[in-house]
């Protein structure tokens, strides 16, 4: 009924919001299901089968690590219901991703009125990075949706309890999705005790939307304390020792110790996996300054990361501008003595700080970033209060988020509206204020419609570059190969310029992977053979099981045999490649071991993400290549061979 009287009393009176938001979804629409048709989103997929696994019964033998089961469990209802897991996975992406351009236009205009929050929704239907997971089969969209909806609610000028009540039920919601609506509440939990003095009521309205953020996501924790004996079944050890910038030896030993410990009930509680993240206090602290000082920003605002949210996204640090110019216009800063005081003092501080124990290539961005902050909070009172709850969360989301280093500018999701709205507000209000010093009204307006059409326009460049390289295979390198990884970012005018240079016609990526995964399903007894590879599209489209394997693991005079059937894998290799595959096996009660085997070199590099490299020497696969090579054993036998992606298929007899 609500949502029915909102959308009556808004899309009648606001058209162009409806028209961004239509024309989002028709597009991103005959994107999806024109040029992507091949699965290939591993975490999609895996997602999918631990679903699967769990409406199958199974759950107490499947780990998440690093999400709740909340949207395993809708996608593989869905997909039951609906048939088709990829095209359901990408309408609710497709729904969510349009869902987000719409709110966020109602968001902006609780607070600015509809010129910034026009402006500001322009901006999000452009953004690469959400156009992208809008016709992605994942599992990210849908819980930034329920975050983006409940900040409508939350940033209201008249805040009722209902709307604290509907906030707090779509971030418990999200959080049954996505982990990372915990540091969503947790902003507006302090939004709610801080926006004024009224202590008492105040304390009420935190206990409310913490009360309502519970109910809604009881199911899950009900689940993993019935199931697993903890209300949360995550280990974050897996992601920080895969991707932790900075390890030592001892540390790592540590942590593999501490997973392989997890399977022990005795031992798995969140309080042991949160205290064996503090084994090297000092290391702790490294990463986790390096990660809240470069690392993630990068991700936001793009230092060298092309995979940034960046409103500029192909020119690196040109983003910060709009955002900070929007926030000193927000904040209405003058330069008085309190506030010169206070950017010479934390200026001064910060950096004799990074010079004496950190590191001025790396921390540098917290020169600007702490000045900025301090002068934020002593200004917090010129800015409207329905604006505080965006101010305060993406504060509060990368203190808590930089636990952990980042491997997707998606992961920044939750906070693009908070970029977008200050970008908007820094060309509707800053930019006209200042260029009417300079020229006149009109002047100043046509300026301002020039670089708004110069942003819109390279996001849709960066866009086009993005959706190619991601939905297409890529260009052969000097030798003729087609090796993923292998290209290189030309710059923004290199890149400019091969849009109207390539010639040569693209293979959509993941028609080899279907063709090999083809092969595969007309193997007898496939839907009970373990299939050995890197990536689960091969079991997904092949209707095979999947022995998930990186090819770093073993020992270096391994034989292939011994390699494939696991003799010398480590403890760790064995329990991650475990709750990596499908089935999922977090017990080892299947004991698997490879039918069929599909190798191909592994990329010249991992993009803009630091992935750990383990020291340790591994199998040296590359014979596998040439099916001629003697060291081949002879119960391979081969399937398939691709000269130019050099991907081949064995089957193995045992």
């Amino acid at each position: 009924m609500a949502l029915n009287l909102f959308l009556t009393n808004h899309i009648g009176s606001n058209k162009f919001p409806v028209i961004i938001t239509v024309s989002f979804f028709i597009v991103l629409l005959y994107v999806a299901f024109t040029y992507h048709n091949y699965w290939t989103e591993y975490d999609g997929i895996y997602f999918l089968g631990v679903g699967k696994e769990i409406l199958a019964g199974n759950g107490d033998n499947i780990l998440s690590p690093d999400a709740p089961i909340g949207g395993p469990v809708l996608h593989a209802v869905l997909s039951l219901v609906f048939g088709d897991a990829f095209v359901v996975g990408k309408l609710i992406s497709l729904f969510s991703g349009a869902g987000i351009v719409f709110f966020s236009y109602y968001v902006i205009k609780n607070i600015f009125g509809p010129r910034v929050a026009l402006l500001g929704q322009l901006f999000i239907a452009f953004n690469p990075i959400l156009q992208l997971q809008s016709i992605q089969a994942l599992n990210e969209l849908f819980p930034v949706f329920l975050i983006v909806a409940s900040l409508y609610f939350i940033t209201k000028k008249n805040l009722k309890l209902s709307d604290i009540i509907i906030a707090g039920a779509l971030l418990g919601g999200a959080f049954m999705v996505r982990y990372q609506a915990l540091a969503v509440i947790i902003a507006m939990i302090i939004f709610l005790l801080i926006r004024n003095r009224r202590i008492r009521l105040n304390s009420f309205h935190v206990m409310v939307i913490i009360a309502f953020f519970l109910i809604m996501c009881s199911p899950v924790l009900v689940y993993n304390y019935t199931t697993h004996g903890v209300i949360l079944d995550s280990n974050p050890n897996f992601y920080l020792i895969q991707l932790q910038k900075y390890q030592t030896d001892e540390w790592r030993a540590e942590m593999e110790k501490e997973i392989d410990s997890s399977l022990d009930s005795s031992t798995n509680n969140p309080g042991i996996r949160i205290k064996s993240i503090l084994l090297d206090f000092d290391l702790f602290l490294k990463n986790y300054f390096y990660n809240l000082s470069y690392h993630n920003p990068n991700k936001l605002f793009y230092f060298s990361s092309l995979d940034n949210l960046s409103i500029l996204p192909a020119i690196s640090f040109l983003g910060v501008i709009p955002v900070f110019g929007g926030l000193v216009y927000c904040l209405k800063i003058k330069l008085g003595r309190n506030n010169i005081i206070t950017i010479l003092t934390t200026s001064l501080i910060t950096t004799s700080v990074i010079f004496l124990t950190g590191d001025i290539t790396v921390h540098y961005f917290m020169i600007i970033l702490i000045p900025l902050l301090a002068l934020g909070i002593l200004n917090i009172r010129n800015i409207e209060k329905n604006f505080l709850p965006l101010l305060v969360l993406p504060v509060v989301y990368f203190l808590i988020i930089s636990t952990v280093p980042l491997y997707s500018a998606r992961q920044l999701l939750p906070i693009l509206i908070v970029v977008m709205v200050l970008s908007a507000i820094f060309f509707v209000n800053a930019i006209p204020k200042l260029l009417s010093h300079l020229s006149s009204a009109n002047s100043a307006k046509i300026i301002t419609i020039v670089l708004v059409s110069v942003v819109l326009l390279t996001n849709i460049g960066f866009s086009y570059k993005l959706f190619e390289y991601n939905l297409y295979d890529p260009l052969p390198d000097s030798e003729g190969m087609y090796i993923p990884g292998a290209g290189a970012h030309k710059g923004v005018i290199g890149e400019l310029f091969s849009v109207f240079q390539e010639t040569e016609p693209r293979h959509q990526f993941g028609k080899e992977l279907k063709e090999i995964a083809d092969i595969l399903s007309k193997q007898p007894d496939i839907e009970n053979s373990y299939v050995m590879a890197r990536n689960l599209s091969y079991a997904y489209y092949a209707d095979s099981k999947h022995i998930h394997t990186d090819f770093m693991v073993g020992m270096k005079n391994d034989t292939i045999n011994q390699f494939v059937t696991k003799e010398n894998w480590s403890p760790y290799d064995i329990y991650y490649s475990n709750i990596s595959s499908y089935p999922v096996d977090k017990n080892n009660l299947y004991e698997s071991t490879a039918d069929y085997l599909i190798y191909q070199p592994p990329p010249t590099h991992f993009g803009d993400t630091t992935w750990y490299v383990k020291p340790v020497t591994y199998p040296d696969l590359q014979f596998l290549l040439d099916p001629e090579n003697p060291n081949i054993p002879s119960n391979f036998e081969l399937l398939y061979k691709s000269d130019s992606t050099r991907t081949v298929l064995y089957k193995i007899h045992h």
